[in-house]
């Protein structure tokens, strides 16, 4: 069997190791645009701060290391079409045929219509390329004040780093809070008075509507003028559907899948930040741009190329982040879309201690859960505090996977030593809280 890969990203590349552990004779050939097989995209704003002292260093394994695998790899080089009829894909350096095709495109940064957004000094933050070029910008100008444009996780991350490179930091975000899908104003709240305390300022409710000189010396907001020497666009991406869409193949907001992660071609699969997936809350079709979605769609879809027939779940969408000393974790539906989707919820809610309060050093912690009324089950979580976040939200969401309701999070089993958690853990008290809402 001859497997065909489009992209060498997260998806792509996994993909290419999962088939190659499942069928040590097939051919896997993989076509990226890029010089190198998959890296960390999450890890870039990381590398911009000088945590990860080398952009190298996020490249996950080096070429060569697919090369013993026996994979193939067309680097360097771009699929033009897909022909279905004849099985080919269409490269600028040659014809690729295929018996099964994974796309694996991934997603762009999406630059929105701001004039003066071609400007010296004017960024985005997705690709190795960006960091080399927002590097060398730094080397050159040395500057002072970064304006960011949007207020999500890369524009968050990317924030924080310009901060910790000595610049003065401020975030513009048209919704009236910060991390508006993953969090609500309440527990947003948290995060922006832990921000504005490490000197980076937000202005809310507005939008860019110019960007000045060349290189860049000032954005109009709203009708303010803001002297910045950088600008970091960070107003999310858009999933590479163009080559699927010119296929015929049937396209959304991504390229539509159905639950074993094929196409409407059944010899063409798609994965990673270019796929529809489905929401495990409202049952809708979404995007979910997630390494660790890229990497699980990647295996699923391996599986089934070989015949195994397993169905890719339905997404939470669970993610984290470290903001400074501050961890953010979440997943699910947020109060405030609920509302938007017509999901009566029920909120439990509680600040504590990372600790018991006898025990030095417990930091603050506020836990958010959401339960669906008419079912009792956890659908969405969020978690801000200083320290054991991850682990928290990792337990709730494997929780909500396997259908937990509100008794179950209440009354659950959970562990307790003086220096690492309370006795009642605060996702047990946040549950406690909703329990007492349900008639």
């Amino acid at each position: 069997m001859r497997i065909v890969v489009i992209g060498s990203g997260t998806a792509g590349s996994n993909f290419a190791l999962f088939a190659r552990k499942l069928d040590r004779k097939a051919e896997i050939i993989v076509i990226g645009k890029e010089k190198t097989m998959q890296y960390s995209p999450c890890a870039l704003p990381f590398v911009l701060s000088g945590k990860i002292p080398k952009l190298e260093n996020i490249i996950v394994f080096p070429n060569d290391f697919y090369e013993k695998q026996k994979i193939q790899m067309m680097l360097e080089t771009e699929a033009k079409e897909i022909d279905r009829e004849r099985k080919v894909v269409v490269t600028d350096k040659g014809e690729v045929p295929y018996d099964k095709l994974i796309i694996a495109t991934g997603s762009k940064a999406f630059v929105p219509p701001i004039k003066g957004v071609e400007s010296e000094g004017v960024f985005t933050l997705k690709t190795l390329e960006d960091v080399k070029k927002i590097q060398a910008y730094i080397e050159k100008r040395n500057p002072k004040k970064a304006i960011i444009i949007g207020a999500g996780l890369i524009g968050l991350e990317g924030a924080v780093a310009f901060r910790e490179l000595g610049m003065e930091v401020v975030v513009v975000e048209l919704l009236d809070h910060l991390l508006p899908t993953m969090l609500d104003k309440d527990t947003a709240s948290i995060v922006q008075s832990h921000l504005e305390e490490k000197g980076i300022e937000f202005k809310f409710g507005v939008a860019v509507s110019e960007i000045l000189g060349n290189p860049v010396t000032a954005v109009k907001v709203g009708e303010e003028k803001i002297e910045a020497d950088l600008v970091l666009i960070a107003t999310g991406v858009r999933a590479n559907v163009e080559l699927a869409q010119r296929a015929g193949l049937e396209v959304n907001r991504g390229i539509v899948v159905d639950e074993y992660l094929r196409t409407s071609d059944p010899d063409i699969y798609a994965i990673g930040d270019c796929a529809e997936v489905f929401d495990a809350v409202t049952g809708k079709r979404t995007l979910s741009q997630l390494g660790t979605t890229a990497v699980r769609m990647a295996k699923v879809a391996a599986e089934n190329v070989f015949g195994k027939n397993v169905k890719f779940r339905p997404v939470f969408n669970t993610a984290i982040t470290e903001l400074f000393d501050l961890e953010i974790g979440t997943f699910g539906i947020t109060e405030e879309r609920a509302k938007k989707e017509g999901v009566d919820v029920v909120v439990g809610k509680f600040k504590g201690s990372t600790r018991p309060e006898y025990y030095p050093g417990g930091k603050p912690i506020t836990v958010k859960l959401i339960f669906r009324r008419e079912d009792r089950k956890l659908v969405g979580a969020q978690i801000v505090g200083g320290e054991r976040v991850w682990g928290r939200i990792m337990a709730l969401s494997f929780a909500a996977q396997k259908g937990a309701t509100v008794e179950d999070i209440a009354y659950g089993e959970t562990a307790y030593a003086p220096p690492i958690s309370p006795t009642i853990d605060p996702i047990t008290v946040a549950a406690e809280m909703a329990l007492r809402k349900f008639k």
